[in-house]
């Protein structure tokens, strides 16, 4: 699924990606990237693909503990969404110029990172891609069952938050995946109240 340039990347990514999950949505998040590239041509893949890879890896710095409380409906330290931008940045950095990126490209890409979570606006089609990518895992089935369990809410509780942010994607394609995911995630859900006798481990 990595591009082969990309795995050098990935692997300086990894060490801090091992914090709520990070390391599996990134994966999801990489795969939503390339979908979107796909769509969007005038997009850089060579910034967004790397800068994908180490969005999150700022929630390394940030004390465990508090990491859930950060965001979601629990969340009580929002100043940390904002924190693990700016460490994200600097691991980014270091860790780009071992791998020997030439400056301007470590620029273009420690960009996309600084705001990712904090900017909702599309501040560049790279960054609307990447903040879409970040943002679609939520609504896959890996994203659906990580955040019930992150949180102990039902399914249903799960998509009602999920159908709030629908509106926060920024790409028309981004919209059209999520919405469709959701859509059939729903419909998983609902499918006993047209098969009675269907099974919920389905």
């Amino acid at each position: 699924m990595l591009r082969k340039k990309d795995i050098p990347v990935w692997e300086a990514a990894r060490p801090f990606l091992d914090v709520r999950s990070n390391d599996e949505h990134t994966l999801f998040s990489y795969y939503w990237a390339k979908q979107l590239l796909d769509f969007y041509p005038d997009a850089d893949a060579d910034v967004v693909l790397p800068a994908i890879l180490f969005h999150d890896v700022g929630w390394k710095k940030i004390p465990i503990e508090k990491v859930l409380e950060s965001f979601g409906p629990k969340m009580k330290y929002p100043e940390l969404r904002r924190k693990h931008e700016v460490e994200g940045v600097a691991i980014a950095k270091i860790k780009l110029e071992e791998l020997e990126y030439g400056k301007q490209h470590i620029n273009q890409i420690c960009a996309l990172i600084d705001g990712h979570d904090t900017t909702k606006e599309a501040r560049s089609l790279n960054d609307s891609l990447l903040k879409d990518a970040d943002k679609l895992w939520r609504f896959t089935r890996h994203g659906n069952e990580t955040i019930q369990s992150w949180f102990h809410i039902s399914m249903p509780e799960v998509h009602e938050i999920l159908r709030k942010q629908l509106p926060d994607l920024l790409t028309e394609k981004g919209k059209l995946f999520a919405t469709q995911m959701l859509e059939i995630a729903e419909l998983k859900e609902k499918l006993t109240q047209y098969i009675p006798n269907v099974s919920a481990e389905r």
